[in-house]
């Protein structure tokens, strides 16, 4: 528990340069929905990938996926009992920067038990934690990652409801050649 403790003060104080890389802005969700759909839904969660848009985004992609994991981890302890995790991309615009951009907004909804406000005043706070082996640097470090590559980081949540993450991510133009397909 101290070595996670440690590597996520590191991860908070040094943060690693993202590797940007233009890809569908789907991507990212297809993969997280691929790696834990199987574990979640043996605890009864069930993880659903919705169909969006399609928009390109530059990213690391492995770094978003850390944030999503994240996300996704966080949504399923929200969930007492049965209930239900979803991914989707959807389009909108928001101010990034001081600047109104056209973003693409990947999204982990939960029908969880939704963030108390005595909870949400502290959400991003470094070290602040409800978890009793949480190092509450989780959603600190999501949000200085998402920072990084341009984007920003938001949340809606509604006690007794759930709570709705959200990645938001400028728009680019696609690549000539779609990249964001692996070779086969």
């Amino acid at each position: 528990r101290l070595e996670r403790i440690v590597q996520d003060v590191l991860h908070f104080a040094r943060p690693s340069e993202p590797q940007l890389k233009i890809v569908r802005a789907d991507a990212p969700l297809r993969e997280v929905a691929s790696l834990m759909g199987s574990t979640l839904e043996q605890g009864r969660v069930q993880l659903a990938l919705e169909d969006g848009p399609e928009l390109h985004v530059s990213i690391d992609t492995t770094l978003i996926k850390q944030v999503l994991i994240n996300l996704v981890r966080n949504a399923a302890e929200a969930i007492e009992g049965q209930g239900s995790i979803s991914l989707r991309v959807r389009a909108s615009h928001a101010k990034l920067h001081g600047q109104s951009r056209e973003v693409a907004v990947l999204e982990v909804t939960d029908t969880g038990k939704g963030i108390p406000p005595e909870v949400e005043k502290r959400l991003f706070d470094p070290f602040f934690t409800t978890k009793e082996a949480g190092t509450g640097l989780g959603l600190s470090i999501a949000a200085r990652i998402v920072e990084k590559q341009d984007g920003a980081l938001e949340y809606q949540t509604q006690p007794g409801h759930g709570t709705t993450f959200g990645i938001v991510l400028p728009v680019v133009p696609a690549p000539a050649t779609d990249s964001s397909i692996p070779p086969a």
